[in-house]
């Protein structure tokens, strides 16, 4: 086709086809450096040394946040997108100047899909609020429904530096120093699961960064003591849902003679895929709750995933002693690159079997306080954390070392935090490289098969199956010459249809309370401030410090 006609197809001014085919190849160059799948717009074609920053950065607001389910302050954003603007135009000559401004910064969020990237100065003094609005929404679907402790549960990730054994010890130093050293190997993602009885514990979903390793050969991954999962970005999957929580519970409350009906409580981190997960079982209520409300409320973040990772850091530490008392020429650095991806599993099993029922029960109370109940011998869950890190220093004395005889309380308590380890601008140009967090496949690999996405169940799909049955019945009555079987046919069909008769109901009923509705969404969308992306008017004039740049100018954004 000519330009012309081109122009006439798209409705675009005939120079406007001109100049694109002229800058074809720097288009072609654009979209290959530019942005991930994921980035929402892509409109003009930019220069490589921002395009590899803005990736960059995408990358390292990731890093930052997935594992920690925060946000960063724009002022820090704007910072390391100028450190990084640095590294990328290193000895090149004629650099435009970048100064990182909110402008340039509300277009990046939209460019990327960024919605952890908070205001500098956000206000968070309506999180108490927010997390005492949600309790009350709580406890009122729990007495409206006929929830028992049993069937309550709350699901949380966290992120495993499995390797972690101080960064006062020399063994870390040491490792720091590697040419290969990358500081975010050795990690892995887990999802906890546990509910408020605390009488039962989901086996821990495990994502590692790379498929079944030469560790796992011969090693049957469902006689495992974790669901084996794996993706190039060590994040979670959405498959856990019906493979791994549907059938474990289910079994648990046949049990217990218990009906199968569940309330899952999550956080509102987006890995939830929480519009997935709304209405993905009949049989399985979900609620979300607010944004930073998690420190206050959720469960899991009380107290026992911090002594999960007590238990399992007492675990190495334990193996560790065991290895060296059984041959003195061993060394602690002999032990550390010994460990496998296999012995990680086993360590993760062990310590997830070590948290007590009391634990778990106990760190409900700041949601549902009722559940809690008085267990014997229990001395709460903040004593029984700092037992376990007395264990862990007098087992890091026992070993010896620099940074193992001196350890101290506050080196315990920097390994258990929950923490992402920033990487350095050669972490990110070798994760960048490689497509780490880039791609939004999330296997990157055709050896681990690709599971099916959850089609969200809604109102006007099951209206659409009722109407469907219904023109069934009707066909079957005029065409059936034996009435009674075409009326024992709809009799049955329509038992068996019962719960989403009854779910449709529910959903329709949800859909007229509209001024509850906002503790169902993943975003709340109450008193809570958020972030603006049509012009950050708010960071407009905060004064960024230099960092030894060229001034800002117009030529660059």
């Amino acid at each position: 086709m000519s330009c012309s006609a081109v122009g006439r197809e798209f409705n675009v001014n005939e120079s406007t086809i001109r100049y694109i085919k002229k800058k074809e190849k720097e288009i072609r160059r654009s979209v290959r450096e530019a942005a991930p799948e994921s980035a929402k717009v892509t409109s003009i074609v930019r220069e490589e040394a921002m395009e590899k920053m803005e990736k960059r950065l995408n990358l390292w607001i990731h890093e930052m946040t997935t594992d920690k389910k925060g946000v960063v302050d724009s002022i820090v954003v704007r910072l390391k997108a100028k450190e990084i603007y640095g590294h990328v135009t290193q000895g090149q000559k004629n650099v435009k100047p970048f100064s990182a401004s909110a402008g340039w910064l509300a277009r990046f969020k939209r460019r990327y899909g960024v919605s952890n990237v908070k205001l500098a100065g956000e206000a968070s003094s309506a999180d108490q609020e927010a997390a005492e609005e949600f309790k009350k929404y709580l406890l009122s679907v729990i007495q409206e429904k006929g929830y028992v402790e049993e069937q309550v549960f709350n699901a949380d990730e966290t992120g495993l530096f499995y390797k972690d054994v101080g960064k006062r010890t020399y063994i870390t130093q040491m490792a720091s120093k590697a040419p290969s050293f990358k500081s975010f190997q050795d990690y892995a993602t887990l999802l906890l699961c546990a509910n408020a009885k605390g009488d039962f514990k989901c086996k821990p979903l495990m994502v590692y960064r790379a498929p079944s390793s030469q560790a796992l050969k011969g090693k049957s991954v469902n006689h495992m003591p974790v669901h084996w999962r794996w993706n190039k970005k060590a994040w979670m999957t959405s498959d856990w849902f019906h493979s791994c929580f549907i059938p474990e519970v289910e079994y648990y409350l046949q049990g217990r003679n218990l009906a199968f009906k569940i309330l899952l409580i999550l956080d509102n981190a987006p890995v939830h895929c929480c519009e997935e997960l709304k209405n993905a079982h009949p049989n399985v209520e979900v609620l979300f709750m607010p944004p930073n409300t998690t420190s206050l409320i959720q469960p899991l973040d009380q107290g026992i995933i911090k002594a999960f990772k007590a238990h399992y850091t007492r675990e190495l530490y334990s193996k560790a002693f065991e290895a060296l008392k059984a041959n003195k020429e061993t060394t602690m650095m002999d032990y550390w690159k010994s460990v496998t991806i296999r012995n990680v599993i086993d360590y993760v099993g062990t310590a997830w079997d070590n948290i007590k029922q009391a634990t778990i029960n106990n760190c409900w109370k700041n949601v549902w306080p009722d559940c809690v109940e008085n267990f014997e011998g229990f001395e709460g869950v903040t004593e029984s954390i700092k037992n376990s890190v007395k264990n862990i220093m007098h087992i890091a004395w026992q070993i010896s070392g620099e940074g193992f005889d001196d350890m101290r309380e506050e080196d315990v308590e920097e390994i258990l935090a929950e923490k992402a380890v920033e990487p350095t601008n050669e972490d990110l140009d070798e994760m960048a490289k490689q497509g780490v967090g880039v791609s939004d496949d999330e296997d990157g690999d055709e050896s681990q098969p690709k599971s099916p996405g959850i089609v969200p169940l809604t109102a006007a799909k099951i209206s659409e199956w009722n109407s469907a049955l219904e023109t069934i019945f009707s066909d079957m009555e005029e065409c059936d010459p034996m009435l009674d079987r075409s009326l024992k046919f709809k009799r049955l069909a329509s038992c068996a249809f019962a719960p989403y008769a009854e779910m449709l109901k529910d959903l329709r009923q949800k859909a007229r309370q509209t001024g509850l509705t906002q503790f169902l969404e993943p975003v709340w969308e109450g008193k809570l401030p958020t972030p603006s992306t049509s012009g950050e008017s708010q960071t407009s004039e905060v004064e960024l410090m230099d960092v030894n740049l060229p001034p800002s100018s117009s030529s660059a954004e």
